[in-house]
């Protein structure tokens, strides 16, 4: 008889332990795919291996609008691995919920886990409603989000809130409101975007113009990947997120010279 343990036994299926977790955290990430009238793409690299880095895209219960998530767990490798997949399951297990209620849940579920591994976690979580744009978020220590528009203007979201796991117990997270017009760009980026040579907030917000006129988010985000050295010294992760101009309001906004009316 053939046991569990035989069947997933990761030595006899040729795999080493950093290969299964790395196997097991591409589990964890952005699957890309987002509601009607969006797209959505990412791009990440590790550190050491395994990242500390998480990262979530999905479309919420309801089907009315968008889950956006990107955190960063101090540390680097397996172990920051590890808080992260627990910081993202908690706040998968609150997807229901508005980012205020879900980020206090889910810093609710792992403070102690944090607190005993002396670490602590930054976290952007946001729910974009896919009919019109409306975005709500919370930014626990994070900063490193953006949204660029097609009039050209961009602007970096900085940090209301402290770090997941060191924001005081009784204090609430403070939510936060914006919008995505058609053919705008929410970008958001884990901290290793800094640690890139000649890097600094501007990287990010040049990043997210370049998005606003891409013919597809994900050439753009790995063209940007293949210019980020192989080894980098931390852990790197940029999730994009656009709604698209619809064809039809296009058509109705320009002239047939191609002149904007």
């Amino acid at each position: 008889m053939v046991s569990l343990q035989d069947v997933y036994d990761d030595e006899d299926a040729g795999l080493d332990q950093a290969s299964r977790l790395r196997t097991v955290q591409a589990a964890l990430l952005p699957d890309g795919r987002a509601g009607t009238g969006w797209s959505a793409a990412h791009v990440a690299r590790a550190a050491a291996g395994v990242s500390g880095d998480l990262a979530q895209c999905a479309t919420a219960p309801d089907g009315r609008s968008l889950v956006v998530t990107v955190g960063d767990v101090m540390g680097k490798g397996v172990p920051a691995g590890l808080l992260a997949a627990h910081l993202l399951g908690a706040l998968d297990a609150l997807v229901r919920e508005t980012p205020g209620v879900a980020v206090e849940g889910a810093e609710g579920a792992v403070r102690g886990r944090l607190e005993r591994a002396s670490a602590f976690a930054t976290l952007f979580h946001a729910r974009l409603r896919l009919a019109d744009g409306a975005l709500e978020f919370v930014d626990a220590g994070h900063g490193f989000a953006a949204i660029a528009r097609t009039d050209g203007s961009t602007r970096r979201i900085p940090s209301a809130d402290l770090p997941i796991g060191l924001q005081p117990r009784g204090f609430p997270r403070l939510p936060r409101h914006d919008a995505l017009g058609p053919g705008d760009v929410l970008l958001v980026a884990s901290d290793g975007i800094l640690e890139l040579p000649d890097a600094d907030f501007e990287t990010l917000t040049a990043l997210a113009r370049r998005l606003v006129d891409a013919p597809a988010l994900d050439d753009t985000l790995r063209a940007f990947l293949d210019d980020v050295p192989a080894v980098v010294g931390d852990d790197l992760t940029v999730l994009a997120v656009r709604r698209d101009v619809d064809p039809a309001t296009a058509a109705a906004t320009t002239d047939p010279d191609g002149a904007d009316r």
